[in-house]
């Protein structure tokens, strides 16, 4: 059976009635511990009738997706008991996603599951398509599988207390979206509401994702940036569309236009996103470091070969398939350039 997620928009107050609609009668609850700090009061589950709630604290971010952690959620779901028809439901951004995704797909094999997201950068990406992973010691979500939620209930008012780092971060992916889509590039360059936005991306997603489930094709072009920026995440110790934003970026110097270069910063400052300076900037850049987490991408095609999106233009990305070489040789020709690059 092809399960299709429901996008749905909601209010807070309407939050606990979208949980007692779902036909189970055992609801397993992953919560980011700082969001549930902040909203716990507003989210009774104790009001939820006629359902057993089995409710899993998670560490915040990334701090959640490891093994340890997996195994922990997995051990405490199993021994409290719980059977095929129970429902995982993540309320948390996306890391908790990430991580409550694969729990539901692992679990008895897999059981259905849905995602209440509460950072930008989950409402518009991480929450949509599918994709469940944890990390492992080489590299960022190496361990996961495909495995659709039934529901994303999309509640803008978490934005309202997310960190300003964390809306940077969301605003990394949004300018994603940008170069892949026309119309998502002309709402944010007329300074479109968020909430346009934020619908405008989800809806882009969902439908490159019931195309191409398993990124064979098509959905291939959100991974824009993220080859590099998932190194330049783990190297620098920066938030994901911080890294995804540097990602593109590096892709736009190394392999892409001057036109490339003029609209991402038109777009930063249309969607007023600080820094210009990249992370390694009047430092030697780390070739040695990003081709060894390059290597180990998921994005590699071959042993010696790897996919990374490249933009002729806005709304017109292409696959092209590089070599570890051949990206190795160009970066090096660029190394003195890198070192002060800005946008």
């Amino acid at each position: 059976m092809k399960i299709k997620t429901e996008i749905k928009d909601i209010t807070i107050e309407t939050i606990i009635s979208e949980l007692q609609k779902i036909p189970s009668d055992t609801l397993l609850i992953i919560a980011d511990h700082q969001v549930w700090s902040l909203y716990s009061k507003d989210i009774i589950l104790e009001s939820i009738e006629n359902k057993k709630i089995l409710f899993w604290k998670a560490p915040d971010g990334e701090k959640v997706k490891n093994i340890t952690e997996f195994q922990s959620a997995i051990e405490f779901f199993l021994e409290k008991g719980i059977h095929r028809n129970a429902h995982l439901v993540v309320i948390g951004g996306g890391a908790t996603s990430d991580f409550g995704g694969y729990v539901a797909a692992s679990i008895l094999r897999g059981i259905e599951w849905s995602i209440i997201p509460t950072t930008l950068l989950s409402m518009v990406d991480a929450s949509i398509g599918g994709k469940v992973a944890i990390n492992s010691k080489s590299g960022k979500n190496l361990i996961g599988a495909f495995h659709l939620p039934t529901n994303i209930w999309i509640c803008s008012r978490f934005i309202d207390t997310l960190p300003v780092v964390e809306k940077n971060s969301g605003l990394g992916e949004v300018l994603k979206y940008c170069f892949l889509d026309y119309s998502i590039y002309d709402l944010v360059i007329k300074r479109s509401d968020m909430s346009l936005i934020i619908k405008a991306c989800a809806k882009f997603k969902e439908k490159l994702t019931e195309e191409d489930l398993k990124e064979h094709g098509i959905r291939k072009i959100l991974n824009l940036g993220h080859s590099f920026g998932h190194a330049l995440e783990f190297i620098y110790n920066i938030p994901h569309g911080e890294a995804v934003m540097w990602g593109t970026a590096l892709i736009f110097k190394v392999f892409g236009t001057e036109k490339n270069l003029n609209d991402i910063t038109a777009l930063k400052k249309a969607l007023d996103m600080p820094g210009d300076q990249s992370p390694w900037f009047n430092k030697e850049f780390p070739i040695d470091k990003i081709m060894m987490y390059l290597s180990k991408d998921k994005k590699i095609s071959a042993r010696s070969t790897i996919d990374l999106i490249v933009i002729k233009d806005i709304g017109n990305a292409e696959i092209e398939n590089k070599t570890f070489d051949e990206i190795q040789s160009i970066l090096e020709s660029k190394k003195d350039e890198l070192k002060k690059f800005t946008i």
